[in-house]
């Protein structure tokens, strides 16, 4: 009662649906941003976190594996609105509780996870919030991309299943003046240390 709710009209469905289908994402790595893209215009722009540069024994996956964040390209293959189960992949617990950067612990948050096919393999790589956000901007995570849970509802709304993803690794980023910013190489080889 006393609310109201807008259905469009078959000629607003059609620009709704157009919009929608020129929607894309954009991701730059050694950047930390993540965009969303209507044509070429960049609609909204995430501080993420992205995967850490080394290897690590995963009890999930029974294997080490490598932690970067995978290029590519790809498309939103899953969308879990009501996630209700959380594995720590280095151990295989499951996980109910999270340690927040107050150090205050709280329940999982219930906020969509959205699962990427990137050059056509399922790598387990979620776009998905983090109870962290001091880890933005750091190459932090298991290959995930992180975002803040205000962020992740903000993407949400902009990437039905579909919805293409271009994940890159560009160093040089054009600046609006016609410079160009040189970025840190965050997943160049590491330098072995001498004995």
């Amino acid at each position: 009662p006393g609310d109201t709710l807008r259905i469009p009209d078959t000629l607003s469905a059609r620009e709704i649906q157009t919009r929608l289908d020129s929607t894309w994402l954009d991701l730059n790595i050694p950047e930390f941003r993540l965009r969303v893209v209507e044509g070429a215009d960049t609609v909204q722009r995430f501080l993420v976190r992205v995967g850490q540069n080394k290897k690590r024994f995963q009890k999930l996956l029974n294997r080490e594996e490598d932690l970067r964040t995978r290029t590519g390209t790809g498309t939103i293959i899953r969308i879990n609105r009501t996630p209700t189960w959380f594995v720590d992949p280095h151990t295989g617990t499951k996980l109910v509780e999270t340690k927040r950067d107050d150090h205050r612990k709280t329940r999982m948050p219930m906020i969509p996870w959205i699962e990427t096919e990137i050059n056509g393999h399922r790598y387990g790589q979620l776009i998905h919030p983090t109870t962290n956000p001091e880890s933005l901007g750091k190459a932090w995570s298991n290959g995930c991309i992180g975002l803040s849970e205000a962020d992740t509802w903000r993407l949400y709304y902009h990437t039905p299943v579909g919805t293409r993803i271009v994940i890159r690794y560009d160093l040089n980023v054009p600046l609006p003046g016609g410079d160009t910013l040189r970025l840190r190489d965050i997943y160049a080889p590491k330098k072995s240390k001498r004995t």
